[in-house]
């Protein structure tokens, strides 16, 4: 079950209040610190302080709609209190995290940055404007930077849960047709094996009618065994047709391509196995025209494996067999799934690593399970280090549920640098433990392409690399914004400085004129405000700095008044 899908049903009421109390929250946070302040200092009427409040608390409110409201309240209160600014980084985030769309909130950024550049360097100067661009930049984008990438990847998470249940159910879909499709095959099989039997037991049911020997009793017993056994023929026949895919080859002898026994260009039409196994002369056999005394051959058993090895060979396969299991023969089901992982391996071998030696090895452990394994070595050319897909197609998944329904085991997988196959069948019917083992539809083991798990990884790795990668980029334009900004600040504080000596040699009524080459090219950033001294009535005033040390705060300050070009007052304003 989906996260969103285990709050929904177990956080209802949680979520029916969680949206009000977050919003009172953010509001009290943000008026706890503005009320807290104003009792300190009580520089504006209390109705004022109260009026902001409100503002502030119908921006909160109005902020799941119209995410800019709370921002532009923010911005425009903190004309009233510097405090509001503290609640800029958080109005920020909710405005990534709230809205969808990217440019209502860069056209609002921008237009804050446009605006009030002039206003705040008309205002309050050079200074306070660094300081509200870098407070822009850091408490308002970088936020809602976090925000946007926040929104985004809660969308690719919820995208990547819907993809993965999408790929996961395709996935079983395509297995449980591989299953039905390799049971109806397995079904088809048991219908050659036991309809031979049934064809047998029926011909010698009426041999034993037609004997001059028995009574009418027992020659009525014969009639109606033999009988029974066409019926009990047809009625598989029906069973066996209604199993059957439907086939686009109207012979109906096709199979897919992981069916066929490894042969080369140059190998005879013969070697090739058909769905039902091969005939014992070793051509192959139409599917549905098999002639019944080939039953035997069809129970495809160790004998057929090594018909298959020597074909292969033949076809110039480098494979080797080694059998080492005894010599009793294995039930129909166990004999065939033996058959078909030698020979869905050896395809695979051909496939995917031609000209690899191949190894097939048949046995019987001490619990009396056969074990058959095929291993082909690494590819000649093929790196070391290549990856070997343990995944498997079509074949293996049929391959898989053959082996299941006869009470084994089928693993796979890369083995230095090749690819091995394992299955482990019971050596006998009804053996201790041969039980069905659970069916990997069913069960969700079914060997995927990637588990929602990785997927899902997978799209929280390329969210944090988008947020790293705008994170750098407005990182980059910060200090970009932040170094011209010192440059500036060090090249006016470096131009201001009106040195002891050449303000020693200014003298009180002296011409403006000449008094302007002894000057700075130009003034201080920060004058003092208010200005100790009263300036004299008429009178136009400069400030310059002592020292253009910028680590030593302390400075005295020099200020000359002019008024109708006349050098009127030179004073020192000492620091404080």
């Amino acid at each position: 079950m989906r996260p969103a899908a285990q709050a929904d049903r177990f956080g209802g009421g949680w979520r029916r209040y969680q949206a009000p109390l977050l919003d009172l929250l953010l509001w009290a946070s943000l008026a706890a610190v503005v009320a807290w302040s104003w009792n300190g200092h009580r520089s504006y009427p209390l109705g004022l302080l109260l009026g902001g409040l409100a503002v502030w608390g119908g921006a909160v409110a109005a902020g799941r709609r119209l995410p800019l409201v709370p921002l532009f309240a923010v911005v425009l209160l903190c004309a009233l209190d510097g405090n509001y600014s503290l609640g800029l980084p958080l109005v920020s985030y909710l405005l990534g995290r709230r809205m969808a769309s990217t440019w209502p909130a860069v056209a609002s950024y921008s237009a804050l940055a446009v605006l009030g550049t002039p206003l705040v360097l008309s205002w309050s100067g050079f200074v306070a404007w660094a300081t509200m661009a870098g407070a822009l930049v850091y408490a308002g984008l970088f936020p809602w930077l976090v925000g946007r990438y926040r929104r985004q990847q809660r969308a690719l998470v919820a995208a990547g849960w819907e993809q993965a249940e999408q790929l996961e159910r395709e996935q079983r879909m395509l297995a449980r047709e591989v299953r039905l499709r390799e049971r109806a095959r397995i079904a088809e099989d048991m219908h050659d094996s036991l309809g031979h039997e049934l064809s047998l037991l029926a011909l010698r049911a009426g041999a034993l009618e037609l004997s001059a020997n028995l009574d009418e009793r027992t020659r009525a017993v014969a009639g109606q065994l033999r009988a029974g056994a066409a019926a009990a023929t047809g009625q598989l026949r029906d069973i066996i047709d209604v199993l059957r895919d439907d086939d686009p080859d109207p012979a109906g002898d096709a199979a897919p391509a992981g069916d066929a026994a490894p042969a080369s260009d140059a190998a005879p039409a013969s070697d090739a196995a058909p769905a039902g196994g091969p005939h014992p002369t070793g051509g192959p056999v139409p599917a549905g025209r098999r002639d019944p005394a080939a039953g035997s051959a069809v129970r495809a058993d160790v004998g057929d494996v090594a018909d298959l090895v020597r074909r292969a060979r033949a076809a110039g396969m480098p494979v080797e067999l080694r059998d080492g299991r005894p010599a009793e023969p294995l039930p129909p089901l166990v004999g065939r799934a033996v058959y078909r992982v030698v020979q869905e391996s050896l395809t695979n071998a051909n496939k995917h690593a031609p000209g690899a030696a191949v190894s097939v090895r048949l046995g019987v452990d001490d619990t009396g399970m056969v074990l058959v394994s095929v291993t082909n070595a690494r590819p000649a050319g093929a790196p070391r280090s290549a990856p070997v897909s343990d995944r498997g197609g079509r074949g293996l998944v049929g391959l898989r549920e053959r082996v299941r329904l006869a009470g084994g085991t089928l693993h796979t997988g890369a083995r230095d640098g090749g690819f091995e196959v394992v299955a482990r069948l019971p050596g006998r019917v009804g053996r201790p433990g041969a039980a069905v083992p659970a069916d990997p539809v069913s069960s969700g083991t079914v060997p995927t392409a990637g588990s929602a798990a990785d997927r899902r990884r997978r799209v929280h790795r390329e969210a944090r690399r988008g947020l790293v990668a705008a994170t750098m980029v407005l990182a980059t334009f910060a200090g970009t914004l932040g170094g011209a900004a010192l440059g500036y600040y060090l090249y006016a504080t470096s131009n201001s400085v009106l040195s002891p000596e050449r303000y020693a040699e200014l003298r009180v009524g002296q011409d403006w004129a000449t008094a302007l080459p002894l000057l700075p090219r130009r003034e201080m950033l920060e004058p003092p405000d208010p200005d100790p001294l009263p300036a004299p009535a008429g009178a136009d005033c400069r400030y310059y700095r002592s020292h253009g040390d910028v680590l030593q705060p302390r400075l005295d300050v020099y200020r000359l008044c002019a008024v109708h070009g006349k050098l009127v007052s030179k004073d020192l304003l000492p620091a404080s």
